[in-house]
């Protein structure tokens, strides 16, 4: 995940598991659809001795690596780093967006640390 501003409204800063899961799109089920299924293959195809035990080993571990992208790219969207207007439609914005700074030039403009409404300035007076 980025560390800098989001680019799209934050739908939250901060989503759990449920919400994530709760937020899936078509694509999501197809990406991991796509990826069990090209692990089971791969391990069929390149598991000559025992084809059946390398393809299942092969699919939990795509299996594996489909929860982890489609939870990614779920949460880069509640979190306003990928594309996310059907979140918005369905959940609304958060009260707190992000302050952008728009760059006109072809490169990117540093814009320092991440702002106060994604990350707060650490409160040291809690610690005395």
């Amino acid at each position: 995940m980025p560390f800098g501003d989001p680019k799209y409204p934050v739908v939250n800063p901060s989503p759990d598991v449920d919400q994530t899961l709760r937020s899936l799109r078509t694509s999501d089920y197809l990406l991991a659809a796509f990826i069990s299924g090209a692990s089971w293959s791969y391990g069929y195809v390149f598991g000559k001795p025992v084809r059946m035990a390398t393809a299942n080993t092969a699919m939990a571990l795509g299996v594996t690596c489909a929860t982890m992208a489609v939870l990614q790219n779920g949460r880069a969207r509640l979190r306003g780093y990928r594309e996310n207007g059907k979140e918005l439609k369905k959940y609304g914005p958060w009260p707190v967006q992000p302050e952008l700074v728009a760059s006109g030039g072809r490169f990117p403009k540093a814009t320092g640390l991440t702002s106060p409404s994604v990350q707060p300035p650490l409160n040291w007076r809690n610690y005395d």
